[in-house]
């Protein structure tokens, strides 16, 4: 009897032992996003029915990993409401810029500062120029809703021209990534198909794929940045993020307060301590700033990161171009701004370009 007993518990070991494996393969999964294979072992788990389909066709797709990440964050987070996962985040910056009182529970936290997105790349038989549409966003634990960094519909693509011109233009976050659990970035991109005949069943995958950032992993006293890389089947992505410390969100703005003249600028933003480039607007010489009836400046981003005002300060930079009108003179004018770091309300400078001068406004918020 107590030899029977003894096997049964062995074999309840053995398949809470082969459980345990597999939520572990799972769990591997969803955090490495394309590197992850199809589990094999059938159990009780909500993908045991994709296992027994693909068993016979080996290392998943790019389309099935992210439709398994897909349908999984809809499970947990989207209420079995498909079009969710699409919503972007409702929460706004400048939380808690005005008051009239700051919550007790608001302070300097550790947050995310993403640089660039680029094709790094090209495989697969692709050729530049690319026409690049799509989305690329980032999740963070505030909602768990997409924060858009890239969102172009294919009537509106981006043209890449070349490895060396090959930045994607971001318009987001729209408000501070936290970093109080791992953020999750997606990427689903496209290239529209060569030809003004092209059709959309034409257009080829640029980029389908998800990873994660481990933030509670890092234990370090200072911000640093780092590189990601994301191969695909077509190209190679490139993401340059940081992991900024006890930081707040600075919300920018722009006016034109006077001008008698036209210009191109670069507007850009960073931090002191890592000292890379949030690339605000940039009409890349050409193009005229554009300025709405109000003065407003549109600036594609607006909100950035810093450490508090023990650690850091935002250099504000403005590299333009001024155009003569009849005269065909031009004149280059780079200058800087610095602001030190605040808990709420607004600080403000003003940049003179010639005869414009623009109102640089910044909007703090302690978080989240």
């Amino acid at each position: 009897m107590e030899a029977l007993d003894l096997e049964v518990k062995r074999g309840e070991s053995e398949q809470s032992h082969e459980r345990s494996d597999l939520e572990t393969t799972v769990a591997a999964e969803m955090v490495s996003g394309g590197d992850a294979k199809r589990p094999r072992k059938g159990n009780n788990d909500h993908h045991a029915m994709e296992v027994v389909e693909e068993e016979e066709d080996g290392e998943m797709g790019a389309y099935e990993i992210f439709e398994i990440h897909r349908k999984d964050w809809i499970a947990s987070y989207g209420k079995n409401d498909a079009a969710a996962f699409y919503k972007p985040t409702e929460l706004l910056p400048m939380r808690h810029t005005d008051g009239p009182v700051i919550p007790f529970f608001v302070t300097p936290m550790d947050t995310m500062e993403i640089f660039l997105v680029k094709v790094a790349h090209l495989t697969d038989g692709l050729q530049w120029p690319l026409d690049v549409y799509g989305d690329v966003a980032v999740r963070d634990s505030l909602d768990w809703k997409r924060n858009y960094l890239f969102c172009r519909d294919r009537n509106n693509c981006q043209t890449l021209t070349s490895s060396q011109d090959s930045l994607l233009e971001l318009t987001g976050p729209s408000r501070a990534v936290m970093l109080l659990d791992g953020p999750i970035f997606e990427i689903d991109l496209k290239v529209k198909g060569k030809g003004s005949s092209a059709l959309s069943e034409d257009d080829k995958v640029l980029c389908l794929d998800y990873f994660g950032y481990n933030c509670i992993a890092y234990r370090g006293s200072s911000s640093y940045a780092k590189t990601k890389e994301v191969p695909s089947e077509s190209c190679a992505m490139e993401f340059r993020f940081a992991h900024i410390i006890n930081s707040v969100e600075a919300t920018v703005t722009a006016h034109i307060t006077n001008a008698s003249c036209s210009f191109s600028a670069r507007f850009s933003a960073h931090t002191t301590s890592i000292g890379e480039d949030v690339v605000l607007l940039d009409t890349r010489g050409q193009e005229v700033v554009p300025v709405k009836d109000d003065g407003e400046i549109t600036l594609r981003r607006r909100v950035v990161v810093v450490e508090d005002h023990h650690q850091g300060q935002l250099i504000l930079g403005l590299d333009a171009v001024l155009f003569g009108g009849d005269t065909g003179e031009t004149t280059a004018v780079s200058q800087k701004l610095t602001y030190y770091p605040r808990s709420a309300l607004r600080s403000v400078a003003y940049f003179d370009v010639g005869l414009v001068r623009i109102k640089m406004c910044v909007a703090w918020s302690l978080l989240p």
